[in-house]
């Protein structure tokens, strides 16, 4: 539910109905946008919702002054996710990532631990998004271990599955197969400058890999620092790659994003000979 299109009474039926079996998740979003009555009300309901009832409210902009939020703060059930330091935003993910296993163990969705990285990669913080998700992941898997290929292909379809494939080629450093599956995207209507942001995130995950294995840190020490789930499979995998190629293939890709948006030189063409600069002898 969204706070500009919902009111008093439809958040009442949607706390206080119980599910048939289970346990029932209700997020509201933007509550900030309820008016001032609704807030309250809302507020006077959290004293009433069944045990069987998971209540979320996510705001990006709250106001602790208002009634909703100072009830909340005053149950001590505000956590506040992402911005702030480094260290803060490590903790966010790590939320993320317990709330995700939660909700898929009610479910019973079961998930390899860099497949659940995957997934909270791709979903975000959208809670609620979360949710269905999950139950659809429930239906067309049931209780089978998933690994990261599946969840992709069963969040995001064909251009998704792509996307990955391209990112985990290139983090394999499989050069002949990522430039197979850039043409792929290409073909299915990719724009350029789409596959440059997703390469671009890939190769600084790595060089930001390499830097922690160049400090002096152990594997396992890296990918504790890195942080969240996705450290386990880049740092491992940052190994097959110099520092100095990483940073000049980040380089290329910043000229065949300015060729993508202004229409000079072939952006395609540009990809590939960045990744073609992987075949070299490391």
């Amino acid at each position: 539910m969204f706070g500009d299109r919902t009111d008093l009474e439809a958040i009442a039926v949607a706390v206080k109905t119980l599910p048939l079996s289970g346990t029932r998740f209700v997020a509201l979003r933007q509550p900030e946008r309820l008016k001032e009555d609704v807030q309250k009300g809302v507020a006077e309901l959290l004293e009433e919702i069944p045990p069987q009832i998971r209540f979320v409210v996510v705001s990006e902009n709250p106001d602790m002054r208002k009634s909703l939020f100072a009830a909340l703060k005053k149950k001590g059930d505000v956590e506040v996710l992402g911005g702030g330091s480094k260290r803060d935003g490590s903790r966010s993910r790590e939320e993320l990532l317990e709330a995700a296993g939660a909700l898929a163990a009610e479910r019973e969705v079961s998930m390899t631990r860099e497949a659940m990285a995957v997934f909270v990669d791709f979903i975000g913080s959208d809670i609620s998004r979360m949710v269905n998700e999950l139950d659809k992941l429930a239906l067309r898997h049931g209780a089978r271990r998933l690994e990261p290929r599946q969840v992709v292909e069963s969040l995001g379809g064909e251009r998704a599955l792509t996307a990955f494939a391209l990112e985990g080629a290139l983090r394999e450093r499989r050069i002949g197969r990522a430039i197979a599956e850039l043409r792929r995207a290409l073909a299915q209507g990719e724009r350029p400058e789409v596959l440059v942001g997703q390469l671009a995130g890939e190769l600084r995950s790595l060089l930001r890999a390499r830097a922690l294995l160049d400090a002096g840190l152990d594997e396992r020490a890296a990918i504790k620092e890195f942080g969240g789930g996705r450290g386990y499979f880049v740092v491992p995998r940052a190994r097959n790659f110099r520092r100095g190629e990483l940073v000049r293939a980040l380089r290329q890709l910043g000229q065949v994003d300015v060729a993508a948006k202004t229409g000079q030189g072939d952006p395609a063409a540009g990809l590939e000979r960045m990744l073609l600069q992987f075949t070299a002898a490391r």
